[in-house]
């Protein structure tokens, strides 16, 4: 493809991608339903999750190194602490008690002094070594029911020092589901498209706390919004390198083919967590429409028939309906339809929305979504019955939210560090509470997709 049809298929998704986004002339949308116009709550007073009290003992080193495995213990112990802290299911007691409070409390497996623990106002205690098995550094992690006195989980761990973060990470996930019975994010990806030059952008991910910086492609174009397979192996994007089609990009084999392509803009691709089937939006019939394949089949089904543009496509968790952002209203909104194109209803009635994201299991009670408000855009909630809007930012300008896999945070990009336009990631809590900057040294990153839960 030719330099400038490059450029114009490029303007052409910019335009899908941002109508209706900037201030200016527009259809009027009808009265809000249920929302005093200009209303915005800027706070959700209860998230409703149960916290335990966790306390995460200095760990020790057995055989080997004095000064290499105590800076080893002290890291892995730093990054649990902080990934127990993100969790949300934790109080995590060393975040107001400083080390010196636990120099008396033995914490070793054969003499733990289960009463000092308790007194620090914990729950659990978490307790470990390192220790050296056939030349190979292994951690053993111990977690302790301190109410009971007993040892309630145990595992060994590999150590490598590359894959030291890895490795705590693996741990935190296996405190979270021993105990408390849900899967932790630690172990997740954040997905994203970020610029390489004035002309291209190709996909990358980091861990769900920013480290560990991988490229995705390196397709010298322009790939846009990624969006994970359900087992996490793959990533479906848009890339201008031919056509604006969709491509499937192997994390494992590091490999991208062709995954749609037709006549105008394919973008937008989500899958069904529960049967896997892919929908999309695409524009080869004049106007943007929304369409799925399910697993193994080619020929794409039609799912919306309007004279609008219908894209951004989202399935609920169960399967049963997707969310959609489109202009029929005249400025974009956002709309909930059944999984076969059915049962339509509109969510939202006021200013301009796009970027509907559906909460995942177990809650699926709330809409994210990208907001203009007072001419600046801003990220907020909805429950899927239209009620309890809420704004979530304030600071700069803020969009593309997307949920973490177990639906207690929200990744999304803000200008409020690098001025107007110079975006970031950031995180914060469901309910918008503790936002901050996830990148480590990338800046311009758009479009983040939160990976599924992980097993590698």
């Amino acid at each position: 493809m030719r330099y400038w049809e490059h450029r114009r298929y490029y303007r052409q998704l910019i335009l899908i991608l941002s109508l209706g986004l900037a201030p200016g002339a527009a259809a009027q949308a009808p009265p809000s339903r249920g929302l005093p116009a200009g209303e915005v709550h800027l706070r959700i007073t209860s998230s409703r999750i149960q916290k335990y009290k966790i306390v995460v003992a200095p760990l020790t080193a057995e055989g080997l190194g004095v000064a290499e495995s105590s800076e080893l213990a002290a890291r892995i112990r730093e990054i649990v602490i902080d990934d127990l802290d993100y969790s949300l299911r934790f109080d995590v007691i060393n975040r107001r008690t400083d080390d010196l409070a636990f120099i008396s409390l033995s914490s070793a497996k054969d003499r733990v002094h289960f009463d000092g623990w308790q007194a620090t106002g914990a729950d659990y205690l978490v307790a470990g070594s390192l220790f050296a098995m056939d030349r190979q550094s292994m951690v053993d992690l111990r977690v302790y029911d301190l109410s009971l006195k007993e040892l309630v989980f145990l595992k060994n761990y590999p150590l490598e020092t590359a894959g030291l973060r890895r490795t705590a990470h693996r741990i935190s996930d296996d405190i979270v589901l021993n105990v408390t019975g849900e899967k932790g994010v630690a172990g997740t990806r954040i997905a994203f498209a970020m610029p390489t030059s004035e002309l291209n952008a190709e996909l990358f991910y980091c861990d769900y706390d920013g480290y560990n910086l991988t490229p995705v492609t390196s397709d010298s174009s322009i790939a846009k919004l990624p969006g994970w397979s359900p087992d996490g192996y793959s990533l479906a994007y848009t890339s201008l390198k031919g056509d604006v089609d969709l491509y499937l990009a192997d994390l494992r084999s590091h490999e991208s083919r062709l995954l749609q392509a037709a006549k105008g803009v394919d973008m937008a691709a989500n899958w069904c967590s529960r049967n896997g089937f892919l929908t999309f939006s695409s524009g080869f019939l004049g106007d943007q429409e929304i369409f799925y394949l399910p697993p193994g089949e080619n020929k794409p089904q039609r799912l919306t028939f309007s004279y609008a543009m219908d894209t951004e496509p989202f399935w609920s968790p169960s399967g049963d309906e997707l969310t959609f952002m489109s202009t029929r209203a005249g400025n974009p909104h956002i709309f909930i339809m059944g999984a076969d194109g059915l049962n339509l209803r509109r969510l939202t009635f006021e200013s301009r929305n796009t970027t509907p994201r559906w909460r995942p299991r177990p809650y699926g009670d709330k809409i994210v979504l990208t907001t203009e408000i007072s001419g600046v855009f801003q990220i907020a909630i909805i429950d899927i019955t239209g009620d309890n809007f809420v704004q979530l930012t304030t600071a700069g300008e803020n969009r593309d939210p997307t949920w973490s896999p177990d639906g207690l945070h929200i990744a999304f990009i803000s200008d409020r560090r690098g001025g107007r336009g110079n975006f970031e990631i950031f995180t914060m809590d469901w309910d918008g509470n503790t936002q901050r900057p996830l990148t480590k040294g990338f800046r311009k990153a758009r479009e983040p997709a939160w990976s599924p839960f992980l097993d590698w």
